[in-house]
């Protein structure tokens, strides 16, 4: 069995079932939740998850739900008028977010001594700006600058297999609505509002990968700074760069 490893958890489809296959080799999935203070709501539905988790799997979900509003606000809210001005779409919102939690998710692994990091990353659902192959390879290599492999490990199941692996395991599902299941994790208004064309006439959005790429270095560039002087703060050595490589992709 290995050491512990942290997962990025909103409760629904993809981290839930993440969550699953990870306690299969780690003696603790952390399970975190973070809610970016500007829209984020019903986050309280993790708790319920979490503990469906350890009822099934036993008590190896430690569970941590808290706001990045703080780093959110320093790496995109300050200046979200110049960044949006100059990528020329909402998507600076919704990465920038990502790149918040994140932020704090390193913050958390180097303060606990975690060296695996996860999170419920799905080509199924593409669409979304933060699980593009060029978002997941350059978040990837954020967590490697720290020593911390970064994992997706549902990352080529299919959404139907998720939901009925979760349907065997008796997990509740909620109000099922095409792929999309109503009340089984938070949810986000500008994230709603964002994708809603995708959502009513599935009509994604278009994200140029220049542009992705390129918010998301200069993102990760501040994202640095501040986990530096986050750890200079607390006398934390950080680990030197080139950890271990994450398996995007990799069928567990």
């Amino acid at each position: 069995m290995k050491g512990p490893v942290s997962l990025m958890f909103s409760g629904g489809v993809d981290s839930t079932t993440a969550a699953v296959m990870l306690a299969r080799d780690h003696e603790a999935v952390h399970l975190l939740t973070w809610g970016n203070g500007y829209g984020h709501y019903r986050l309280g539905r993790t708790r319920d998850r979490a503990d469906e988790l350890r009822r099934r799997f036993g008590d190896r979900f430690p569970h941590t739900l808290s706001s990045v509003r703080e780093v959110f606000d320093r790496l995109v809210v300050d200046d979200f008028r110049e960044l949006y001005q100059r990528y020329q779409s909402g998507f600076v919102w919704c990465l920038g977010c990502k790149m918040a939690m994140h932020t704090r998710s390193v913050l958390y692994n180097l303060e606990h001594g975690i060296r695996e990091m996860a999170d419920g990353s799905s080509q199924s659902t593409g669409e979304m700006v933060e699980q593009m192959l060029i978002s997941v390879y350059l978040v990837r290599e954020f967590y490697a600058r720290y020593g911390i492999a970064y994992r997706t490990p549902v990352y080529t199941l299919s959404r139907e297999d998720e939901i009925a692996f979760l349907q065997r395991e008796g997990f509740r599902m909620g109000l099922r609505i095409g792929d999309r299941f109503l009340g089984i994790q938070p949810k986000c208004h500008p994230g709603e509002i964002y994708y809603l064309p995708f959502l009513l006439f599935h009509q994604p959005p278009r994200h140029d990968e220049d542009k992705v790429a390129a918010f998301l270095e200069e993102i990760q560039a501040k994202a640095h700074r501040l986990i530096e002087a986050w750890c200079r703060e607390r006398g934390i050595v950080l680990p030197g760069a080139g950890g271990p490589a994450a398996d995007t992709g990799r069928r567990e």
